[in-house]
């Protein structure tokens, strides 16, 4: 598409100020294109040069872009709505949802701002950042990842809009804006923080900062000051290094020479970047970036880590661990219901590469914190490695583990079995004791694997998901809520590594059979392989449970002889009973975790095996829901009452009648085609997957009619063939639909026929 051609003049004559961008990218075409103030004429001279099938980008110079890079859909919704609410609506531009940009109009500039950055369990990044002066966005364009055009939502696009009918954010809203992001991201379950955020400069024309004074140094004493700090720096405070210097030297060569010697120590060094960076900086209309603030850097680079005491807290907090051969540091964080971070140590320096202290008496120089740790003494190291051994005490390994969070002690449960017995079992007494005997088996024998996920179906209200609050609560550190199949089964599985208790809320597995295998592994392996973004994975030992919560029909994906998921329909008596529930948290934060734990540690589980799943209709629901297709094929004509191609038309063969055997087959590969997710199976591994069910298809007498010999098969009645279907499958109840059986007088299995 020529984007730059179908929009380039109409955003120019609406007010904005456009850069063309390359193809498929998102960087402008032109150098100094911070500067460009384009025009008509400059629009006809892009489209003569060849950029017309590039994008358009708009610069944030009068028009700012707040820019919600957050693949989380439900938090960008109360972003959104608060931008709305707070500064007013914008047009919303799409490129990798649910990611968007909206524009507004800013009077009197201001630097970009920029959130802290939080990483959550499968590794994706999430972030915002309020693009201002000296950054541009594409307007219309090809997106790099998508691949697909860029869309504006809402109605309009920027193009249908004039610059000046924006609304207009002002700097408080923008860091508000970037305050709320931060307070959400820090409720969010299993987000961590992996880079802190950066305000925005303030920017007044009228101030007399415009005229702020070089520093009266010498050049050798602009080297040294630059030697306290580190070259490997964030980005934004490297180029913050290029501008004091470009403003101290006036633009000088020496500027360059000076910032590309310093940046040559770093690891982050690309030759000829400093010359290029440094001709495209210019202070006109903004506050100079000065050697005042280098002064700053180093200064925070000192003193920081002092008055912090960083060194203590770092003996405290961290250890020295080898992983699977490798060199590993493990962080406390102490705040978080002790959870812990595995780096590698290559990582922990750069975190910490401008944390630096003072060492030495006669010539103090700075030295880096982590190096001073690695070299002390009271360092923590575990040469054997760690490991997850709940209620167990491990002096050559570093455990994993964090306690239960109450201490037990004799009390009253009558409210929590009375959640379990009347609202989880919905009144049945046998479903109840399974349900009390797994959780009881996950605090006595936390090191024992039962191999069996507890499955909870039920709406939405019901108190599904308050049974996993409950017992969760009594070993917080080691209890994970997830909310999507990949946290369970993915490639990053970091929170795996310590849990206990895994309670996977509305995770189902409808048709995903790709996680089937991982899910089973995950149930029974006594060990799994972590794997963490940007370090080498590792064997860990296994020991979690998991409770599935759904008001899905199909929850998980059981065998017909399954063992490994107990499956229960949670009661409805409870429903929105919010009265209720209160009444049980109160009783659980005045003494009931305490109460529970003991009980569960002294609950008689002898004479019940967990590995004898309770066969409930629920359970039967979910093996229904899995059955392969000759299976399920086999299943619907029996819930019809006769073999047929469809509902509405095609062959028909009765039950209890005789038939070619080819036309059977021929019924059953009809009724799959067209469906490109289910492909029939040949005819010789169909009929041998048929004699699983003796009695219900024999073989019959070999025909002649046109001079084609051919066999054929008997089948035996509605109401055999169910109870067939039925003890094959290991299947107790099955609901099969009642049918007008025209021979049902002379069925066997019809007890209306049975003699006393």
């Amino acid at each position: 598409m020529a984007f730059l051609k179908e929009h380039g003049h109409a955003l120019v004559e609406r007010g904005y100020e456009i850069v063309p961008i390359m193809k498929g990218k998102k960087a402008p075409m032109l150098k100094g294109w911070q500067d460009i103030r384009a025009t008509h004429d400059d629009v006809d001279k892009w489209l003569g040069n060849g950029h017309a099938d590039g994008g358009v980008g708009v610069l944030c110079r009068n028009t700012v872009a707040v820019d919600i890079d957050c693949l989380d859909a439900p938090l960008n919704h109360k972003l959104l709505r608060w931008l709305d609410e707070n500064v007013g609506k914008s047009a919303i531009r799409i490129g990798q949802k649910p990611k968007c940009i909206l524009p507004f109009r800013v009077e009197g500039g201001f630097s970009k701002i920029r959130s802290c950055e939080y990483e959550d369990e499968v590794g994706s990044k999430h972030a915002v950042e309020v693009l201002a002066d000296g950054q541009q966005f594409v307007a219309f364009g090809i997106h790099p990842a998508t691949n697909e055009p860029y869309k504006w939502v809402r109605g309009k696009s920027i193009a249908d809009i004039s610059q000046c009918d924006l609304p207009i954010i002002s700097r408080d809203q923008a860091e508000a804006f970037v305050t709320y992001f931060e307070e959400l991201a820090q409720q969010k379950d299993g987000w961590e923080l992996a880079r802190k955020g950066m305000a925005p400069a303030e920017v007044d024309p009228d101030d007399l900062s415009m005229f702020r004074p070089r520093l009266d140094i010498s050049t050798e004493d602009v080297r040294e000051l630059l030697m306290s700090v580190d070259p490997d720096c964030h980005h934004d405070e490297w180029v913050r290094v290029g501008m004091a210097l470009h403003h101290h030297f006036d633009g000088g060569d020496d500027g360059w020479h000076i910032w590309d010697e310093w940046s040559a120590d770093g690891s982050k060094y690309r030759d000829g970047e400093c010359e290029r960076r440094y001709h495209t900086f210019d202070s006109k209309g903004r506050a100079p970036i000065t050697l005042a603030s280098v002064k700053a850097m180093e200064k925070e680079a000192v003193s920081h880590v002092i008055k912090e005491e960083q060194l203590p807290k770092m003996l405290k907090e961290w250890a020295f661990v080898h992983v699977e051969g490798s060199a590993r540091v493990i962080r406390e964080d102490l705040n978080k219901h002790n959870n812990i971070v595995l780096y590698k140590l290559e990582d922990l320096k750069k975190e910490h590469m401008n944390c630096r202290v003072l060492s030495g008496d006669e010539k103090p120089k700075l030295v880096n914190l982590v190096d001073m740790w690695l070299e002390s003494p009271d360092r923590r190291t575990y040469a054997a490695g760690l490991t997850f051994a709940p209620d167990m005490q491990i002096l050559e390994k570093y455990n994993l583990w964090r306690g239960w969070s109450v201490e037990a002690e004799e009390g009253d449960v009558e409210p929590w079995l009375d959640f379990v017995t009347n609202v989880i079992a919905d009144g049945n007494a046998a479903y109840a004791t399974y349900i009390i005997a797994w959780a009881a088996q996950m605090v006595q024998n936390p090191m024992t694997k039962v191999g069996v996920g507890l499955v909870l179906r039920g709406r939405k209200g019901t108190g599904k998901t308050k049974f996993g609050e409950l017992l969760g609560g009594l070993v917080k550190a080691h209890h994970k809520i997830v909310s999507r199949a990949e946290h369970v089964t993915g490639n990053f599985n970091r929170h795996l590594e310590d849990t206990l208790l895994l309670q996977a809320d509305e995770a189902y597995w409808a048709g995903a059979k790709a996680s089937e295998g991982a899910l089973k592994d995950l149930l029974t392996n006594p060990s799994i392989t972590i794997e963490r973004k940007g370090v080498d994975a590792y064997t860990a030992p296994n020991y979690t449970r998991i409770l599935f919560t759904s008001n899905e029909e199909f929850v998980v994906p059981a065998s017909l002889d399954e063992r490994r998921f107990a499956v229960f329909d949670v009661g409805n008596s409870r429903k929105q009973d919010s009265q209720y529930f209160a009444a049980l948290d109160n009783w659980y934060n005045a003494g009931g975790a305490e109460a529970l734990l003991h009980y569960l540690r002294t609950f008689d589980q002898a004479n019940i095996n967990l590995r004898l799943v309770p066969q409930t209709e629920a359970l039967t629901d979910q093996k229904l829901e899995a059955l392969d297709n000759v299976t399920e094929w086999l299943y619907n004509c029996l819930q019809n009452g006769e073999i047929r191609e469809n509902r509405v038309g095609g062959n028909v063969v009765q039950f209890g009648s005789e038939t070619p055997k080819a036309e059977i087959y021929d019924i059953y590969a009809s009724s799959l085609r067209g469906n490109k997710f289910e492909v029939p199976m040949k005819s010789a591994p169909f009929w041998k997957k048929l004699k699983n069910y003796a009695d219900l298809f024999t073989d019959g007498a070999y025909k002649c009619e046109a001079g084609h010999r051919y066999r054929t098969m008997k089948i035996n009645t509605t109401e055999a063939s169910r109870f067939i279907f039925e003890a094959t499958n290991n299947l107790s109840n099955i609901e099969w639909a009642t049918l007008d059986m025209g021979a049902a007088e002379s069925d066997p299995f019809n007890p209306a026929n049975w003699e006393d």
